[in-house]
C-alpha cells in the first residue's frame, strides 16, 4: 500500500479561492516545497543564528541582522527593515 500523499495550496480568506501549487508529494516532499514556496512567493525562510541572541526585542537585535547578512545568501544584500506594527 502506498504511503499517504499530500498536496501544497494557498487559500485566500478574503476571495475564498485556493491555488494548488505540487501534488503527489510524499510528507517530506510538502514540507520541502512549503519552504521553497514560502521563500519565493513571500519572502520567508529560515536562517541559522551563529549564537543565542542576547536582545529582548527583535526589532533593536543586531545579531539578527550579522546572522541575516552572513548566512542568507542574497546577493545583493538586503537593507534591514522594521516590521509594521
Amino acid at each position: 500500500m502506498q504511503g499517504k500523499l499530500k498536496l501544497v495550496t494557498r487559500y485566500d480568506a478574503a476571495s475564498n479561492e485556493y491555488t494548488v501549487f505540487r501534488h503527489n508529494l510524499t510528507p517530506e516532499e510538502a514540507d520541502e516545497a512549503v519552504r521553497e514556496l514560502s521563500a519565493r512567493l513571500f519572502g520567508l525562510f529560515v536562517v541559522d543564528q551563529h549564537q543565542e541572541h542576547r536582545a529582548a526585542d527583535v526589532e533593536q537585535c543586531d545579531a539578527c541582522r550579522r546572522d541575516m547578512e552572513r548566512t542568507s545568501h542574497v546577493q545583493p544584500k538586503p537593507t534591514p527593515k522594521r516590521r509594521q506594527q
